[in-house]
């Protein structure tokens, strides 16, 4: 009876966390996807304080799934050139990937990161006023953590 309760507060305890991250509705198999102007500075790799935040909120969802390796894909838009974003795309993966090791939930060899620069746009955008284009382009601007092996229970 104390193991069921138990259980269930632990459960609780995820769904709270969960839909405070915003990630109550993800299915487990889905990638947690981190909104890069949220996380980072426009041209950025050091995580915003809020950023860290959303990643923490997110550790409790990760963990859940019994991950025995996560992927921490970076990505940017297209303003720039391709070897400026691939950098920045591998820095973004990088900070996150550290962020998630210092939660103390995983250890350095689950996690790996990789950058996809510009190569894996959401939306595509026509706008010529750089600042329009650098509105319209925001949701190529993400890193998306994967969990890509699982323990079995």
């Amino acid at each position: 009876m104390m193991i069921r309760k138990k259980n269930l507060l632990g459960a609780i305890g995820l769904a709270g966390a969960m839909a405070l991250a915003g990630c109550a509705e993800l299915g487990l198999d889905e990638p947690v996807i981190l909104d890069s102007d949220l996380a980072f500075e426009f041209g950025s790799s050091d995580l915003t304080p809020e950023g860290e935040k959303k990643i923490d909120m997110y550790v409790p969802s990760l963990v859940y799934r019994h991950p025995t390796r996560l992927e921490v894909v970076g990505h940017t838009d297209r303003i720039g050139s391709d070897s400026y974003n691939q950098t920045l795309s591998e820095k973004r993966a990088e900070s996150v990937g550290q962020r998630l090791l210092m939660s103390g939930k995983f250890d350095a060899d689950q996690i790996k990161t990789r950058g996809m620069g510009s190569r894996d746009p959401v939306v595509q955008c026509d706008d010529t006023d750089r600042q329009a284009l650098i509105d319209c382009l925001s949701p190529n601007r993400r890193v998306e953590i994967r969990v890509v092996e699982t323990i079995r229970r």
